[in-house]
């Protein structure tokens, strides 16, 4: 568990009841990375969402040819791993420690469990993921545009 204080630091949480916070808190644990570290693959099951607080993580996507291209870097405050709240609740990419690095990680399936009964809970994390796929989604669209 870890203190609600510490999420509501996080935009994510910011509009979010003190209850709600609270129940969230007691799913969620401090883990960390080393540099070079594959934190997590893609395809591989999203079992918990994770916000990055210190350090960065190199989002890669796998290739045909089996060759990992960097997208974009996650830094303090990013989502990671939002795919556990969104069907089918797998990675849709790889994500590498470029430096050594501190996480909050959810409960994915418990978590899903608070959305589904709290629906204001649900709607404000839902929303922030929507606004996170739309935000990388350009920055995909501006990486494949440089790509010869």
């Amino acid at each position: 568990m870890i203190s609600p204080e510490l999420l509501r630091r996080y935009p994510y949480f910011a509009d979010v009841s003190e209850e709600a916070l609270k129940e969230v808190a007691m799913i969620s644990e401090e883990v960390s990375g080393a540099v070079g570290e594959t934190l997590f693959k893609q395809g591989d099951p999203a079992d918990s969402l994770c916000v990055l607080t210190d350090g960065e993580i190199d989002l890669q996507y796998e290739l045909g040819s089996g060759e990992l291209r960097t997208v974009d870097t996650l830094v303090a405050g990013d989502l990671a791993t939002w795919s556990a709240v969104v069907e089918p609740y797998r990675c849709t990419a790889s994500g590498t420690a470029r430096k050594d690095c501190k996480l909050l990680a959810i409960q994915g399936a418990k978590l899903r469990e608070l959305m589904e009964s709290n629906h204001d809970l649900g709607y404000r994390l839902l929303l922030s993921v929507t606004k996170l796929l739309a935000t990388r989604l350009e920055g995909a669209r501006v990486q494949l545009a440089t790509v010869d």
